[in-house]
């Protein structure tokens, strides 16, 4: 008897963690400086929130953010602080992936984010606007820099 009811609160356990995953709540927040990405961009995916509004309020606090500093210890130009002034939520999703792809030269206006059903989608459409928006010479130096998942995406 003691044994049932064990397995029975293990697969009630389970249920509800995946549940949780299954009802998480993702969103992007991005940031264009005045005179476009080239002079400043931000962005911030966050996913698996409890809710709609916590993931909209956790992504746009990430864009918002951004480091003071470079990683040298430089002062980060005024173009990225007016980006991350500019900073709004663009999309909310659940159980989706979502990508952000870029030209990871300064200065270059190579930016694509997009959400789908698998991070292969994602990566793929987000890709395809950063090679859009970059242009004929920098098109093909657009990548992926960062991929997320939301609940049970994959």
């Amino acid at each position: 008897m003691r044994r049932a009811v064990v397995v029975s609160l293990l697969i009630l356990a389970a249920v509800f963690l995946e549940n949780d995953r299954a009802n998480s709540e993702g969103a992007i927040a991005e940031g264009i400086a005045p005179g476009g990405i080239a002079k400043g961009y931000g962005i911030s995916i966050r996913v698996d929130r409890p809710d709609r509004d916590t993931a909209r309020s956790d992504a746009l606090a990430g864009c918002r953010k951004g480091p003071e500093k470079t990683a040298a210890g430089a002062a980060l130009d005024d173009g990225n602080a007016k980006a991350r002034a500019r900073c709004e939520v663009i999309t909310s999703f659940s159980n989706k992936c979502a990508a952000v792809a870029l030209d990871p030269k300064d200065g270059t206006p190579g930016a694509g984010w997009a959400t789908g059903n698998t991070q292969k989608e994602a990566d793929e459409e987000a890709i395809a606007r950063c090679r859009s928006a970059a242009g004929a010479s920098r098109r093909d130096f657009c990548k992926v820099i960062d991929r997320l998942c939301d609940g049970t995406a994959k």
